[in-house]
């Protein structure tokens, strides 16, 4: 059975097989799931009120999205920028070698 991290491997390879000219065909992609992961599925689509094929192939995306973004806005500096300079103390603890005691070992 195919682990959560080989179904990016596979559907890669897959979206590369139908691919043609920029245009992708859809193709029959099915796999075996146990029956406690299908009724996962289907919870989730009805929750979002969805199909389960839209539910899970919104969660590839989301999880390609996240993985390859690179984009720095979603840096964790990003994310505290407005806490910056909010302490005090010396701009970098390197300066005094005090700080630094004990650092790697």
């Amino acid at each position: 059975m195919l682990q959560p991290s080989d179904w990016f491997n596979v559907w890669d390879q897959v979206n590369q097989l139908v691919t043609t000219m920029g245009k992708t065909k859809p193709v029959w992609f099915g796999m075996k799931v146990t029956p406690e992961q299908r009724r996962k599925i289907r919870t989730l689509a009805e929750r979002e009120g969805t199909s389960a094929k839209e539910a899970v192939l919104r969660l590839v995306e989301e999880a390609l999205m996240s993985s390859s973004s690179g984009d720095p806005g979603e840096s964790f500096l990003s994310g505290i920028e407005d806490l910056i300079g909010s302490v005090k103390g010396p701009a970098d603890l390197s300066t005094n070698s005090r700080y630094m005691e004990g650092f790697g070992e």
